[in-house]
């Protein structure tokens, strides 16, 4: 057990390490940044989400943030029962006990280097500005004008997380001097197909309840725990157990939405769960390691109705492969400001080992990113936002699950941070020839047959 950094600067070089390995500019450490918000959708649950998230996201990274809000009650839908604004600084604060976060009630006679603004009725308080909007699975960005979107007619807050990620990580390529042609191209984008639209769809599709039911989450870490976050926000039911056997770092904090003061050196999986208590998820936590998990478990057969493999450690993905499991479901970020989503049908589609054969394992299967070799150890190097975007993947696939006609959309898509997102990559991958799993698919109804999507495959 190490004491928590006593100093701003201790805790600065741990926290924005791995932010440091994969960036070489450290201009982000100086920014700025005001955050506002429109007067009346900041009373909805849409504005609230979109606002919480967006503060959260720049905790991670932005020493200072100035925000603006009226003084108004959480929404019942958050569970809170403090105001809005203290519910924003203890996350806040939280996740950067050393941070300058201020709340203000009134934008006069404010200003700072680069200003973020959620909703409609802009006004302007700084040179460079990003504006971005949500409503239902759609989120909105720009960095000129406010794009108008219809309200929500339902709970879906899909693309109020999505908004925030998408807004964020503009605000992150200013404050880093990235090019301006490699902005985030303003425009909507689609969570339920993973696509950019000319406009707002009117048929708002969503589940009346998001009951997922029994799900295993192997890795608890930066995406792990965003889906977490995702989900809990979301309002999504389910009987979830989530094994991890790492403790929660100063390091981790920059990258995981549910990581900070509060459950530093927390067992992951205890410090997510915890975080769930008092939602209308059930979880149940596993100090240890996938292997320690099959020994202790034993015969997983019909336990679980979906798998979400969010880790690598040991080459864990492999070994769960070869567990014959359910429908899976997962996301990563990549070396170069991508995220991945991946999904697996059992004898539909293609399958972990197929995906990700074992020479490239090294290379493409950790949680977060690229790995960085320090001595005898090796960590992730990993931007703040990307971990945030794959864990909310995660959870939209999982509502998704509560709709007709599932899979709806291809089972990859690659989202790519670093250019202008004018575009995002998706189809569908096929099992080879010679994959493992051709070789499990008489075995996969004695495993599966009595789990709730064991339809899917067929």
């Amino acid at each position: 057990m190490t004491n928590f950094p006593t100093s701003r600067d201790e805790f600065y070089r741990l926290r924005d390490d791995r932010t440091d390995r994969y960036i070489a500019n450290r201009e982000y450490q100086n920014a700025n940044c005001l955050v506002t918000i429109d007067s009346d959708f900041v009373n909805t649950f849409t504005g609230q989400v979109t606002l919480l998230t967006t503060c959260n996201l720049l905790s991670r990274w932005c020493r200072n943030v100035l925000i603006v809000i009226p003084s108004v009650s959480t929404h019942k839908s958050l569970a809170a029962k403090i105001p809005l604004r203290n519910f924003i600084l203890e996350q806040m604060l939280d996740a950067d006990p050393f941070g300058n976060f201020r709340i203000e009630e009134t934008a006069q006679n404010l200003s700072a280097q680069i200003q973020i603004h959620i909703g409609p009725n802009f006004e302007q308080r700084s040179d460079r500005y990003v504006l971005v909007n949500a409503s239902g699975w759609y989120a909105s960005v720009s960095t000129s004008k406010v794009i108008d979107l219809k309200a929500s007619i339902d709970k879906n807050c899909i693309g109020a997380i999505a908004a925030a990620c998408f807004g964020v990580s503009q605000v992150f390529k200013d404050a880093i001097g990235y090019p301006s042609e490699l902005n985030i191209a303003e425009g909507i984008f689609d969570l339920f197909t993973l696509e950019r639209v000319e406009h707002q769809d009117q048929c708002f599709q969503y589940p009346e309840n998001v009951d997922v039911g029994r799900v295993l989450m192997v890795g608890s870490g930066s995406v792990g725990s965003a889906a977490a976050y995702a989900l809990r926000t979301i309002g999504a039911m389910m009987d979830l157990t989530i094994i991890d056997h790492d403790n929660v770092k100063i390091e981790n904090f920059n990258r995981s939405p549910v990581f900070g003061r509060s459950n530093y050196q927390h067992n992951k999986a205890k410090a997510v769960a915890q975080f769930l208590a008092g939602s209308s998820i059930k979880a149940h936590d596993f100090d240890g390691s996938w292997n320690d998990f099959i020994e202790k478990e034993g015969d997983l057969k019909n336990r679980f109705d979906v798998w979400l493999p969010l880790a690598n450690e040991q080459n864990v993905r492999w070994s769960m492969q070869n567990n014959i499991p359910p429908l899976m479901i997962h996301a990563s970020t990549t070396q170069n400001w991508g995220v991945n989503y991946g999904r697996h049908i059992p004898t539909r589609e293609d399958c972990l080992v197929d995906r990700f054969p074992v020479e490239s394992l090294d290379e493409y299967l950790n949680c977060s990113t690229g790995e960085v070799k320090i001595k005898d150890v090796t960590v992730d190097a990993a931007l703040p936002f990307l971990s945030f975007f794959a864990g909310l993947l995660v959870a939209a696939d999982l509502v998704r699950l509560g709709l007709d006609n599932y899979p709806q959309i291809p089972n990859f898509a690659l989202v790519d941070f670093g250019g202008t997102l004018d575009q995002i990559q998706r189809f569908s991958k096929k099992p080879r020839v010679n994959c493992l799993c051709r070789t499990q698919v008489g075995l996969f109804e004695r495993f599966n047959g009595e789990t709730r999507y064991y339809n899917t495959h067929s």
